[in-house]
């Protein structure tokens, strides 16, 4: 870039969203903050309650007024976790309970992903637009999984607390849709423009191949990163870095482990779990974790904000965590999982997860993913029902193994499977592997669905798998 491209790419792009605002509502006698509402309410599903979150702002400036419309939504989640709460205490049904503990936890995470992207959002630039509106995207669409992951919790539940809780989350659901509306315009509007002899699309092409490390001719969507070589085959999506490709492809010595946990006693820990209660927070390189050779009889959660995490073992044949949580056991689908991933940039390699609680316990998941930019690698995932999770965000699933019955890879995660082998097994009579579109569920629950596309690449949402 010239001094002058610099200049230009590391300014804010408040005034020149406005501008495209006062623009498209020249001449209607609105005040300019009005006028920038306007806009921003105008291509929303949810106009009223977009103009509603909007009207105390004193502020003309877009970037603002989207970070008043996320506040107005973090404040009515809180909300609804308090009252998550009240309603816990008062309930004697054991599934009400379960499900308001779900709540509580994804409602919570919700909170993160709105607040982080509140943070994306106050400090866009256009040398990183394209990469944080896909962030922003992803970010807002799992808070909008979360409703639904809430809300299906209170199936064959007692009482009304279901459809409490669905009322306490109309109006957050809408803002939810909203806001992901409004940050999708934002490039929209400015790709509309013309900054001189510097024109938004060339900002723009020059950012997505900054960002991505692809060539992005005019119009192209996000996907065609996935077009990238790599290797040979077919290369990741465009959130696999340099590290992680690095990591994917090292041996545990090359690697280093941070800690290494063995049933002999020849590591730091004999459990996993005791080894994730050592882990820092919000770490920045990779934690590496060497799980060796052995059967770990344990459910493995790693916690949300335990981010960057390596868990590799000796192989998926030689490394394995076996547990048998189950539903018909009263355990809520969500917490079933013998392998739980709730931090981001966590990655797992050479290893095999089970759950071995049997076709007649129904649901009862191997592994839930809910952490953004994760990556499994020559990993074995082994279930009847509902083996893998995919629950939200961005996944990466290469050379796995996935084994089950019904809906044995379920989720709203974009995800992407490369070189994968999905195995059905021989579930009980009347009983078939098929995978069910979520249309029907989000209408009945949210009444009506708020999901929108997140990424420009493919979801589980829609029920259609990338494969590679």
């Amino acid at each position: 870039m010239g001094a002058k491209t610099k200049k230009i790419a590391v300014a804010s792009l408040s005034s020149v969203l406005l501008l495209a605002m006062v623009m498209a509502v020249a001449g209607d006698g609105s005040t300019t903050a009005n006028k920038a509402g306007h806009v921003l309410c105008s291509s929303v599903d949810y106009k009223i309650t977009c103009e509603k979150s909007l009207s105390g702002a004193n502020s003309s400036d877009p970037q603002e007024l989207i970070k008043v419309a996320f506040n107005h939504a973090i404040t009515d989640l809180q909300e609804a976790i308090k009252n998550s709460t009240l309603y816990k205490q008062a309930s004697s049904d054991h599934r009400t309970k379960t499900a308001l503990e779900v709540c509580e936890e994804v409602l919570d995470t919700s909170i993160d992903d709105l607040r982080r992207s509140f943070d994306r959002v106050g400090n866009l630039e256009i040398t990183k637009l394209k990469q944080y509106i896909e962030d922003v995207k992803v970010w807002l669409s799992g808070a909008i999984t979360n409703h639904e992951t809430c809300l299906d919790a209170f199936k064959n539940t007692t009482g009304d607390t279901g459809e409490k809780m669905k009322n306490l989350l109309h109006s957050s659901g809408m803002m939810l849709s909203n806001g992901l509306a409004m940050v999708g315009d934002i490039s929209s509007i400015f790709s509309s423009l013309s900054l001189g002899g510097f024109t938004s699309r060339r900002l723009l092409e020059e950012e997505g191949n900054l960002a991505y490390g692809v060539n992005q001719a005019d119009g192209e969507d996000l996907k065609s990163a996935f077009d990238g070589k790599v290797t040979d085959a077919a290369g990741p999506p465009p959130f696999v870095d340099d590290e992680a490709r690095r990591i994917m492809t090292a041996n545990v010595k090359t690697l280093k482990a941070n800690i290494v946990v063995a049933q002999d006693g020849s590591g730091q820990f004999k459990t996993i779990t005791g080894a994730i209660n050592s882990l820092p927070k919000q770490g920045d390189g990779p934690f590496v974790i060497h799980v060796k050779a052995g059967f770990y009889k344990e459910n493995v959660i790693f916690p949300k904000k335990v981010n960057n995490v390596v868990l590799i073992g000796d192989g998926p044949l030689r490394t394995r965590i076996s547990g048998s949580k189950n539903y018909v056991d009263g355990v809520q689908t969500f917490h079933t999982a013998v392998l739980a991933v709730n931090g981001d940039g966590f990655i797992a390699k050479d290893i095999g997860i089970e759950n071995t609680a049997g076709p007649t316990k129904h649901q009862a998941v191997a592994v839930r993913v809910s952490g953004d930019k994760s990556i499994f690698y020559n990993v074995h995932m082994n279930g009847f029902q509902d083996t893998l999770y995919a629950h939200t965000y961005r996944q990466y699933y290469r050379d796995c193994t996935i084994t089950g019955t019904i809906d044995f890879i379920f989720g709203d995660a974009a995800a992407v499977f490369q070189n994968c082998q999905m195995i059905v097994r021989k579930p009980m009579q009347t009983r078939h592997a098929w995978s069910q579109p979520k249309a029907a569920r989000n209408a009945a629950a949210l009444a009506p669905p708020f999901s929108r596309t997140a990424t420009s690449w493919p979801s589980l949402r829609s029920s259609a798998l990338y494969l590679r």
